[in-house]
């Protein structure tokens, strides 16, 4: 196929998958997204929304005081996604601007694998095939309705072209010769585009440079493996580094993501989302406690498939054996590290190596999460996305050579035809729910219309991906979007200590949290009523709106209470209390 019809080819290919997996999302591209219910999807609407918002007011879109009203924070240390912000501010739509980076970067990625396995693959399908894996595994269709920002991987494969044609890395030596300067700034406008997207993304390319770098600066590719002295050095560096890393945390040292890291089992575990794999067993195993520290969360996922793996184990064993030649990418000087690199990232998923909830061993990776500034990658089961761009192209590479003079050309296609229909059916991804602002409820309209700056909403929560304080209602920053009431409450990725002690400060809200926390409680003392007049004065409420999940309970009771003295009208509007101050 001619290079002027290759790119348009495999966009066309690559979004029509995104296309057929979200139906029919692209029949109301601009008036709903992809979305499950959770403070998480809230919140990457809400960044769109905000970064649009600040940029038209004229005003500094890296802070906010939309939510933790007075005092703001900073959204530096925030997941802020701003690339989708910029496409928002361009568009003029928040949901538009979504879907329209999710279709990109889906296909970009697909497109941009494709091309770097170009590099070692000779089969158009099995290239294809690769884009597709990286694009569409199943670690990235399980974040597509909750995580956008792990999902914006369209640099990747392109960066590692660059970066490949930047450099040229020689044994034992620490600096890089430089090939081409333009590729070199190539590299480094798509790590500025990645840092705009994701930092799990943009170290996902840090990693990969100085992993790749490494198997030059130790000369790995020299090591005997046939030979019993390096065995007996890999044992040695594993008891080192298992009997370190004991010393650290006996030593009260904390690590900041070991406990986050995956098992072993979690690679044999489909996710939920899958259609046709997801069985009954997969289903229990997710969920058992005695396994996963976190049951059925998100961030066990690690299945890449059974088909990839399962392939690469066999092809791995045959060369092994002398069973087949070296593949393309093995006798490239430049594709050589790849395999190694593999490993590496697959050794970062299960920073202590974890069967079936037991931990049996603290690998060497596990140093990073003791690391000032590294240790805030405290996810180590993210890197399963660097695991699906490069498992296919050393896999690939090694079938290619496998089939050499033991397949024709047919036997070939029927082989790669048979693979594609495997990963296809296990990567099939079940429906996608939605969300759109026909789903906000009724009494958000009501709270758009009233006058005032702030809205009180029950339960009141802060959290980050730390610590948490109260609840804070899923929808609640995505809401905020609708009425344009300002929040004392809110979650971000980081949340300074300070605003975490705000509900405790304030004398109105703490008995509100302190009900909403301990219903049974004696009921506190109410503040007095110059606490509560400056209470009015500073936040300026609109509205007081009552969760259904909270209403009829004592902090209901109490809300009307405190605030009937003052004129308050209550309402129930869909469910939702709303308590709302006399006209003026």
């Amino acid at each position: 196929m001619k290079n002027r019809l290759l790119w348009p080819w495999l966009l066309l290919v690559y979004g029509a998958f995104f296309i057929v997996f979200t139906w029919p999302l692209a029949a109301h591209f601009s008036t709903s997204f992809v979305a499950v219910p959770g403070p998480d999807t809230s919140q990457f609407f809400w960044n769109a929304w905000h970064f649009r918002e600040a940029v038209l007011s004229g005003h500094n879109p890296l802070f906010t005081d939309w939510l933790f009203y007075p005092k703001g924070s900073s959204l530096v240390m925030h997941a802020y996604t701003p690339l989708i912000g910029v496409l928002s501010l361009l568009l003029g739509n928040e949901m538009l601007a979504i879907n329209t980076a999710l279709l990109l970067s889906y296909t970009l990625s697909g497109t941009g694998a494709y091309l770097l396995a170009r590099r070692w693959v000779k089969s158009p399908l099995l290239a294809l095939l690769a884009g597709f894996v990286f694009a569409y595994s199943p670690y990235k269709l399980q974040r597509l309705p909750e995580h956008y920002n792990l999902v914006l991987t369209a640099t990747v494969p392109f960066y590692v072209l660059l970066f490949l044609r930047a450099f040229t890395f020689r044994e034992g030596q620490f600096l890089p010769l430089a090939r081409s300067w333009r590729a070199v700034a190539g590299c480094v406008a798509l790590g500025f585009v990645t840092l705009l997207s994701d930092y799990y993304v943009l170290f996902g390319l840090i990693y990969f440079s100085l992993a790749y770098a490494a198997w030059f600066w130790f000369r790995l590719g020299r090591i005997q493996w046939r030979r019993w002295p390096a065995w007996a050095w890999l044992v040695g560096i594993l008891v080192v580094s298992h009997v370190l890393i004991r010393l650290l945390h006996l030593a009260g040292l904390k690590d900041n993501g070991i406990w986050w890291g995956g098992d072993l089992v979690a690679y044999l575990l489909p996710p939920p989302t899958s259609r046709l794999v997801y069985w009954d067993w997969a289903a229990r195993l997710a969920h058992n406690p005695k396994v996963f520290n976190l049951p059925g969360s998100i961030e066990n996922t690690l299945f890449i498939g059974y088909a990839l793996p399962l392939l690469a184990l066999v092809l791995g064993i045959m060369r092994l054996a002398r069973r087949r030649p070296a593949s393309a990418r093995a006798l490239d000087v430049q594709g050589r590290p790849l395999a190694w690199v593999l490993v590496f990232f697959l050794l970062l998923t299960v920073p202590s190596l974890r069967v079936l909830g037991h931990e049996r061993l603290n690998l060497p990776t596990a140093l990073l999460h003791f690391v000032p500034f590294f240790n805030n990658i405290r996810c180590p089961t993210r890197w399963i996305m660097m695991v699906g761009l490069l498992l296919p192209i050393v896999s690939f590479s090694a079938l290619e050579a496998a089939w050499q003079g033991r397949l024709r050309p047919a036997g070939q296609a029927a082989l790669t035809g048979l693979l594609a229909a495997i990963i296809l059916a296990e990567f099939w991804p079940r429906p996608y729910p939605r969300q759109s602002t026909a789903n906000i409820p009724a009494v958000y309209d009501e709270v758009a219309k009233l006058p005032g700056t702030t809205l009180i909403p029950i339960p009141l929560g802060i959290l980050d991906g730390n610590r948490q304080v109260g609840h804070l209602e899923a929808g609640e920053m995505f809401y905020q979007t609708l009425h344009r009431k300002k929040l004392p409450v809110g979650y971000l990725s980081r949340v300074s200590p300070a605003l975490f002690a705000l509900l405790d400060q304030d004398a109105v809200l703490r008995p509100l949290l302190r009900l909403q926390t301990n219903p049974d409680t004696v009921q506190p003392a109410p503040p007095t009523a110059r606490q509560l007049q400056a209470f009015f004065h500073q936040y300026d409420p609109a509205a007081f709106v009552i969760s259904p999940a909270y209403r009829d309970q004592p902090i209901h009771a109490y809300l009307r209470q405190l605030l009937q003295p003052y004129g308050y009208r209550e309402q129930l509007v869909g469910g939702y209390v709303l308590l709302a101050p006399p006209a003026q």
